[in-house]
């Protein structure tokens, strides 16, 4: 039985990883402009476990974080992130029992209501919006779906070996 701190501080420490693997490696894994979005991932599986609070602390945080790599958007970032990490914290594993593909159905949930709230705290600009998310979002989208499979199924499997 892990104690709630070492529980607080391995989902701290993941989050923090995700923040470092999203500025260090997605640029040697990117494809072209798209790339898949591992904090959000992270934010999932956080979310998913702790709930709606939690959900809003983690995405404020990390929304945050990234924001201050783009200052021209200050506050798109955190809003969108905080928004999606508190929607994503209502389907706890306590509430839902998940299994790995609805993790990755409220993961592409997440990552379009993530765009498109991020996008509208822009400024809603026609056809910007719309192109945006056909051009950006969507190919995005599936790229971290992908990315985000392979990591829910290693720790489903990781997870039915401990048991």
């Amino acid at each position: 039985m892990t104690s709630p701190w070492k529980a607080l501080a391995a989902e701290g420490a993941l989050l923090v990883g995700a923040l470092l693997l999203q500025q260090t490696l997605v640029h040697w894994i990117a494809l072209g402009s798209i790339r898949p979005d591992i904090t959000l991932i992270a934010l999932t599986a956080v979310a998913l476990r702790r709930g709606p609070v939690a959900g809003l602390y983690a995405g404020m945080a990390l929304g945050l974080i990234q924001d201050i790599y783009a200052i021209d958007t200050l506050g798109a970032g955190a809003l969108s992130t905080c928004l999606v990490g508190y929607g994503l914290g209502f389907f706890e594993d306590k509430v839902v029992k998940s299994m790995p593909a609805t993790r990755i159905l409220l993961l592409g949930s997440a990552l379009l209501a993530h765009d498109i709230v991020y996008y509208l705290a822009l400024g809603f600009r026609g056809e910007v919006f719309w192109g945006s998310l056909l051009r950006e979002t969507v190919p995005s989208a599936v790229y971290t779906l992908l990315v985000g499979a392979g990591v829910f199924y290693f720790f489903a499997r990781f997870k039915s070996r401990e048991t």
